[in-house]
């Protein structure tokens, strides 16, 4: 029988057993486990607010991009805005240049033709008046003596050759 006693089923010690249970539980429930889920919907809140943040920086980086390449796309149709003016300005300036130099050059051109003018009318003065020196030289000569055709022929012979000679 003492075998029985073993294996056999008593009420008390069930019912003693489950208030024990219960006890324990409520104490545990009171101690333990209102501490531990505070810390873990602390904990939670903290995780919450550390995606939420995340978040907040993902978005607002974001938009910093967005602003950058807003930016860098400004920057470049100001920077393609300045070459083109730079090469508008430049080519303005070549133009420029050249009309100033076909300019100068049609002035040196004009000078050296007044200049060429000017030499041409003094060797001009020159030779006339170097012919008006022969003529009075062959006149004064002419008036000297009487003048026949042989000698006519020298003297015509003489102011062909004075007229290459510059004494």
């Amino acid at each position: 029988m003492q075998s029985l006693d073993i294996i056999s089923v008593n009420f008390w010690q069930i019912i003693i057993s489950l208030v024990n249970l219960l006890i324990i539980y409520r104490i545990m429930k009171k101690f333990l486990f209102k501490p531990v889920q505070k810390v873990m919907d602390t904990r939670q809140s903290q995780v919450d607010r550390i995606f939420s943040e995340a978040d907040d920086s993902r978005d607002s980086a974001n938009q910093m991009k967005r602003e950058y390449e807003q930016k860098l796309a400004g920057a470049r149709q100001e920077a393609d805005t300045m070459i083109k003016t730079a090469a508008q300005t430049a080519q303005l300036r070549g133009d420029q240049i050249v009309a100033e130099a076909k300019e100068q050059a049609a002035h040196a051109r004009q000078k050296a033709e007044r200049e060429i003018a000017q030499q041409k009318q003094q060797m001009l003065q020159d030779v006339r008046s170097e012919i008006s020196e022969l003529a009075v030289d062959i006149a004064s000569k002419v008036v000297e003596r009487e003048i026949n055709q042989k000698d006519y022929d020298g003297f015509v012979d003489e102011f062909i050759q004075n007229v290459g000679d510059p004494s």
